[in-house]
């Protein structure tokens, strides 16, 4: 079981600081790959998804990140907004699949999980944290699959949501409830204890 430890909390806070919870990041240099596979061993059109719509990616800092998961099922809350603004989702997460698996079937987010296996899409993306981990992050591509907007760190106290229904151009229907932490939740991304 992960708990609270001092390196975690300075490494929270070097988070915040580091990456700013609201800042978009403009620029077309990283291109995500046409086809992916996901953790059910299925291809996904990448191409497609992004020619026919508003393509956002979701990254997990790692598989035991309890605010991570949280983050899925705020958007999961939200997607009749989100889908009537045309967004669809792909889910990128260090693995192993099998974790990933669970995480999805645990949260019901009914968009596709991928492993990024290397860390190769983070590390395109300068995603990577530490072996093993990538930032937690939101960010959009655009019909060529170039990242154009990017919302870097995730807390309990912050989760992106505002910030991207705000670049979609999509109206919260709670205004309240978005990227405010429930009570009890941790503020550091990846600092609750593993889920029993």
């Amino acid at each position: 079981m992960r708990g609270f430890t001092l390196s975690s909390i300075l490494l929270g806070a070097f988070l915040a600081s580091a990456f700013p919870l609201a800042a978009g990041a403009e620029g077309a240099a990283v291109v995500v790959p046409a086809t992916l596979r996901d953790v059910r061993g299925e291809s996904v059109d990448v191409a497609g998804l992004a020619a026919s719509g508003r393509l956002v990616f979701v990254t997990l800092k790692a598989t035991w990140c309890g605010v991570c998961r949280e983050q899925l099922v705020r958007l999961r809350e939200q997607l009749p907004r989100l889908r009537g603004c045309g967004a669809t989702f792909i889910v990128l997460s260090p693995g192993p699949s099998d974790e990933i698996r669970r995480i999805a079937d645990a949260t019901d987010f009914p968009y596709p999980f991928v492993e990024d296996e290397g860390l190769a899409l983070a590390r395109s993306a300068d995603l990577v944290l530490a072996p093993g981990q990538m930032v937690p992050a939101l960010f959009v591509v655009n019909e060529r699959r170039e990242v154009v907007w990017m919302q870097k760190g995730r807390s309990g106290a912050r989760f992106g949501d505002a910030a991207l229904l705000e670049h979609l151009d999509c109206a919260p229907l709670h205004t309240a409830r978005l990227d405010r932490a429930p009570s009890g939740v941790a503020l550091l991304a990846g600092t609750l204890p593993e889920d029993g």
